[in-house]
């Protein structure tokens, strides 16, 4: 098990459009649903466990988020998201990204959070809902309102136990998050929370998925793109049959319209078979 006695490094910066857009992942959002805004913050430069706050506008509140490991770090395989939180008072998007395994990655890498803030919507709320220690599935629900956002966070996991799932139900009424113990780890004491940012149904909500092919491939990646005239209020993502092996790396959004997911391997790689799947929440 790894030692829980390292911290990560917390910093939090809105990045100019064209820097964002030379890096290839974000992008300002179209204003559609009512005052859409992208944000991001950034934890970067050594090889500790890394968090990161994309903060919201004054009057604005989070829907969603997700967060990725910069581009051409060389960690593909080494670290993984175990946080990705809307903030219960809507101010913003938590993450967090853990370096995983028996031993620590010695290179540098980054980590960027990216936020989707609105107007605040007729009934907004955010709701948290922890398991029980060791549980790996727990839900959160909207009752009689309808999801908009989702997010997940494993707590005292200290890298040894990581999020491969973050899914908002069919019907938009509830939220799922599995934890993963990684391999060659045996934690105990760590819990999960889901959550599930919540609306009374705004106009044109839906959900949207992608799934790729069962293979065992070192990495996948999947895009989605909402429907014509409607944009992501939140993203999440699932590893299917990963069996604590493959890691998410990349929760992202561009152009405010189009979801991003990556999933990769671990370092001595997985045999077995595995997709991922992206999912996507869109309204007008």
């Amino acid at each position: 098990m790894r030692a829980n006695t390292r911290s990560g490094v917390l910093t939090a910066a809105f990045g100019a459009a064209a820097v964002l857009a030379a890096m290839g992942w974000a992008t300002p959002a179209a204003a559609v649903p009512a005052g859409l805004e992208t944000v991001v913050g950034t934890a970067a430069g050594s090889s500790l466990d890394k968090s990161a706050l994309a903060p919201c506008p004054t009057g604005k509140v989070v829907t969603g988020g997700g967060g990725f490991l910069t581009a051409g770090s060389g960690a593909q395989g080494r670290v993984g998201l175990d946080r990705l939180e809307p903030l219960a008072n809507g101010s913003g998007f938590f993450t967090t990204m853990r370096e995983v395994g028996p031993t620590d990655f010695t290179g540098e890498w980054g980590l960027q959070a990216i936020g989707q803030c609105v107007t605040p919507p007729a009934g907004y709320q955010v709701v948290a809902t922890t398991g029980a220690a060791g549980t790996a599935f727990v839900t959160a629900s909207c009752g009689t309102k309808k999801v908009i956002g989702m997010g997940g966070r494993i707590n005292s996991g200290q890298g040894d136990v990581v999020l491969d799932q973050v899914v908002p139900s069919f019907d938009l009424t509830s939220v799922t998050v599995r934890a993963v113990a990684v391999q060659g780890t045996a934690p105990t004491g760590w819990s999960a929370t889901s959550f599930a940012v919540c609306a009374t149904a705004p106009a044109g909500l839906e959900r949207i998925v992608v799934t790729g092919t069962s293979a065992s491939d070192p990495a996948s990646t999947h895009l989605k793109t909402c429907p014509a005239g409607k944009a992501l209020y939140s993203i999440g993502a699932d590893i299917n049959a990963g069996n604590g092996q493959v890691l998410l790396s990349a929760l992202n959004i561009t152009a405010g319209t189009t979801l991003r997911v990556r999933a990769d391997e671990d370092a001595d790689g997985f045999a077995g078979t595995w997709s991922l799947s992206g999912y996507g929440v869109c309204g007008s």
